[in-house]
């Protein structure tokens, strides 16, 4: 595709301009529908702990902010207010709690009562374990009113102590965010 670059003519480019009117029809509500559905849940102090090698919903009690009332801080997930395209972006702090006891690291975005999440990221480290772990993820889901989005963690440590999850940390390392966009 060729590009043409356009010269204005009748205005002298060298001159200063000063902006005198306003923009409307643009604000931090007008990224797809925002203001009606955007959410943050994290949890805002303390560490969770969960069951070695097993999937376990991430407990996001706090609600940075919440347009719309959709999620719910007591059983963790959001409810879909209208059908559409959502985007969905999350992190998750996970610590084995012990060095070099992590082996196997998987997060995700779960709709329902599903056993695949939807957005998901995992991270299988072989023959080599860490202490610490963040994941995190970023995409699009196509969704139906009513559906309920909830996130879930996994570690192994294959020894059977809990491994954690983070919150309250600044910046925030645990956390998911998302807002319909069509």
């Amino acid at each position: 595709m060729a590009f043409t670059l356009l010269k204005p003519t009748g205005i002298d480019l060298s001159q200063t301009f000063a902006f005198t009117g306003s923009v409307t029809g643009v604000s931090s509500n007008s990224f797809g529908y925002w203001s009606t559905t955007g959410y943050k849940a994290t949890k805002h102090s303390g560490n969770t702990t969960f069951n070695d090698e097993t999937t376990t919903t991430v407990a996001f009690s706090n609600e940075d902010y919440d347009n719309g009332n959709n999620y719910n801080t007591s059983t963790y997930k959001y409810v879909v207010p209208a059908t559409g395209r959502y985007f969905f972006t999350f992190n998750i702090s996970i610590e084995a709690g012990v060095d070099n006891e992590g082996k196997q690291w998987n997060a995700g975005v779960y709709i329902g009562s599903a056993s695949d999440p939807k957005l998901r990221v995992m991270y299988n480290s072989n023959n080599s374990r860490f202490r610490k772990m963040n994941l995190s993820n970023s995409g699009t889901l196509d969704l139906s009113s009513g559906n309920e989005v909830l996130m879930k963690v996994y570690c192994d440590r294959s020894d059977g102590n809990q491994p954690f999850w983070q919150g309250g940390q600044t910046p925030q390392m645990s956390y998911i965010e998302g807002w319909r966009i069509s």
